[in-house]
């Protein structure tokens, strides 16, 4: 199905029909059908789009990376606007780098997600940004790239911070458009400061983000397997990192839910999401807990934090003979749970 930003974009679809583009991070795989240039490229940071968008069309037309190579030979990018306006920030700088001289750049968007602040995003890159369309509560910015290009490195966008929780200090990278981006949010806390034992075995890290919880356990049960796994390659380059930097060897898996996840674990800890772009979205945690069962040993657990306003209880205590709450704050309930029914 096409998202609103794709039909805004469709509307304006004499723009793309000559020279070779690139699409980043398209809201929907369906874009790649409806345009007419055999010269459309995908560049994806979330692997459902990337694995949807690959069934739709050529595979070596799409990239499921944290960063695209830079080799100026695109004639125009559209760049879907995500949630954060720093890894906006980030993705023209590194698609500047991808683009011929006085290529054409568009930024679309919904108005909530701040596709209106796309005037001064595009500042640093074109002397003139103009507002081509606008409907659906969405809009289409465009400009050439007229400004001269500074090489992108992914690594002057990263940051390293050392967390404190739970007696460990560990280092950790984050990126812009990573969950909680340079800090330990709350639920992530609580989850870490009231942990029961940790078995030995192998461990998933499940929407691990920058791999917060996935390093803790790895240098608290240092005998045992780590898996991270995430829809985000930024996350997944970050956990990697975070891995590195603790002096950890893990296991890092694309996946959408837990549909790339081989094998069966001893225990799975996570934050998981309940957001989609700006949408509050609950369909991942519900795909996660229909899935868990075929990847838990016998007598393994699921420890998982949320915010109480979501009230996973009753789907927990569907699916598991033992739910306990390990701990709650007025915003946070943290559950353990055991024995898939």
């Amino acid at each position: 199905m096409l998202s609103l930003p794709s039909k805004i974009l469709l509307r304006s679809e004499h723009l793309l029909q000559q020279g070779s583009w690139l699409l980043i991070n398209p809201c929907d795989a369906q874009i790649f059908s409806e345009l007419d240039n055999p010269e459309i490229y995908g560049f994806h940071q979330y692997f459902d789009i990337y694995q949807q968008s690959v069934d739709q069309t050529h595979a070596d037309k799409h990239t499921f990376a944290a960063s695209y190579p830079c080799e100026p030979i695109f004639d125009g990018v559209v760049v879907y606007m995500p949630k954060s306006k720093t890894q906006a920030q980030m993705l023209l700088a590194n698609v500047a780098s991808c683009l011929k001289p006085n290529a054409t750049v568009l930024l679309v968007g919904e108005n909530k997600g701040g596709i209106k602040s796309a005037p001064k995003l595009l500042e640093p890159f074109t002397s003139q940004v103009n507002k081509i369309d606008s409907a659906r509560h969405c809009a289409l910015f465009a400009g050439l790239l007229d400004k001269p290009v500074t090489q992108f490195e992914l690594t002057q966008w990263q940051s390293i911070s050392t967390l404190n929780v739970a007696d460990l200090s560990f280092e950790v990278c984050s990126l812009p458009g990573v969950f909680s981006h340079g800090e330990l949010d709350t639920g992530t806390r609580v989850l870490l400061e009231n942990l029961a034992p940790i078995p030995k075995g192998r461990l998933l890290d499940f929407a691990c983000g920058a791999g917060i919880i996935g390093c803790f356990i790895g240098l608290k049960a240092q005998d045992s397997q780590v898996v991270m796994s995430d829809v985000s390659a930024l996350a997944l380059h970050c956990a990697a990192l975070s891995a590195q930097l603790n002096g950890l060897k893990v296991h890092v898996i694309p996946s959408n839910g837990l549909t790339e996840i081989k094998g069966r674990f001893d225990s799975i800890y996570t934050n998981p999401p309940f957001h989609t772009g700006t949408q509050t979205d609950y369909s991942v945690t519900e795909f996660f807990l229909g899935q868990i069962k075929q990847h838990l040993n016998a007598g393994a657990t699921l420890t998982l934090v949320a915010n109480k306003f979501l009230r996973y209880s009753d789907a927990l205590e569907g699916r598991f003979a033992s739910v306990t709450p390990l701990a709650q704050t007025t915003k946070f309930s943290l559950y353990h749970c055991r024995r898939c029914k």
